[in-house]
């Protein structure tokens, strides 16, 4: 498989950014602290969120087959390899939870009734226990995910369908209360029933964009045979991105229709402050690329025949993933209405530039991933 030809230089280049990232980081905790954490909390959700939905397409495949998945894996095992990079990514945070999340102060008079009824779930020391919890599930599941997808693994051909369908369980709970924790709690009035599996959508999108780019620039698979005749095998791939970000686009459709159709003054009022102050802006632009620049994309054959099609069909839905997760975590975190400041510039380049790193560093060199590949087969 060809690879970039000097992939410790792209190292190199990563690490000195994310250096700058982090001491800029540094200072913006002494300057604004709140800012900085926001912007921080901002990125290493997004970044988490890759080797999530990495691991939710590994078992999906797991279960269903498909030369689809025997495409991506490569590029989704390397994701899921940077699980406990993303996680350590989010440990900033608590050391000022109360810089984010309202609950977390010392003073909870302020809140509304709403919310101080929610306190027995939303305190600190639970909140921590959760999230532990959470962090424990999917670096055990990594561990077997990545062991079972390894290349001449007995487990890849015998396929544990019962493994991967309880992974899938426990997995999808574990997503649903990181999703209520760390997203929606930052407006504990808030409450939605499909948050959760609309996060665990965008995972999924996002990581199969940054899996299609990858591929796409490494492999010549536009042209290489697909599951069907005179279908390539790029084209197959961008198809199921396609239904991916389909799904993407109806749960977080229906979810609007169902807040602002029952009429629900809370709910409303956390899409009321993400269409004003500047923030329309980034609603249009997330609509622009994880949906309408794509749905012409995946509808033109052409594009998705061509190597660059392919890589800006990818590129564009991975940067939709960050500017969905900057939609719905940044407004109720800033005082002065949208605009990119330092602080978030610091956390892109140190939180972005640390991942990256990872995963270019175990995606050159596969042979870098720790691989548990169970019982030897028997002779």
């Amino acid at each position: 498989m060809k690879r970039a030809a000097r992939p410790d230089g792209y190292l190199v280049l990563l690490l000195v950014v994310a250096a700058a990232g982090l001491c800029l980081c540094a200072a913006g905790l002494f300057v604004a602290p709140r800012a900085t954490l926001a912007g921080w909390l901002m990125m290493a959700v997004s970044l988490l969120g890759l080797p999530l939905g990495a691991m939710t397409l590994l078992m999906v495949h797991g279960l269903t087959g498909g030369r689809w998945g025997d495409a991506l894996r490569p590029p989704l095992r390397a994701a899921v390899a940077t699980l406990p990079v993303a996680l350590l990514l989010m440990l900033p945070v608590l050391a000022r939870p109360d810089l984010v999340f309202p609950w977390a102060g010392a003073d909870t008079t302020a809140l509304t009734e709403v919310a101080r009824q929610k306190l027995t779930y939303l305190n600190v020391p639970f909140f921590v226990v959760r999230f532990i919890a959470c962090a424990l599930v999917w670096l055990a599941l990594a561990w077997l995910v990545i062991g079972w997808t390894a290349p001449g693994s007995e487990r890849v051909a015998s396929r544990p369908g019962g493994g991967y369908a309880i992974g899938l369980v426990a997995h999808g709970f574990a997503v649903t209360v990181f999703a209520i924790d760390w997203m929606m709690s930052i407006e504990p009035d808030f409450y939605s029933t499909i948050y959760a599996m609309l996060e665990a959508a965008a995972e999924v999108v996002g990581v199969c964009g940054l899996a299609l780019a990858v591929l796409s620039a490494g492999r010549t698979i536009e042209s290489a045979p697909g599951g069907e005749e005179n279908v390539a095998l790029g084209e197959d791939l961008a198809n199921m991105l396609f239904g991916f970000m389909l799904i993407w686009a109806y749960l977080a459709f229906m979810q609007w229709l169902v807040v602002w159709g029952g009429d629900l003054p809370d709910e409303i009022h956390w899409y009321v402050i993400r269409g004003r102050n500047g923030w329309q802006y980034l609603l249009w632009l997330l609509i622009a690329l994880q949906f309408a620049l794509p749905f012409a994309g995946f509808l033109n054959r052409s594009v998705k025949r061509s190597r660059v099609g392919l890589i800006g069909l990818g590129a564009l839905l991975l940067a939709g993933h960050f500017a969905d997760v900057a939609w719905r975590i940044r407004p109720p975190l800033s005082v002065l209405g949208a605009g990119v400041s330092w602080p978030d510039l610091a956390a892109i380049a140190g939180a972005g530039g640390i991942w990256c790193g990872c995963f270019v560093y175990v995606w050159t060199r596969p042979d870098r991933i720790a691989v548990w590949r169970g019982r030897p087969a028997r002779g």
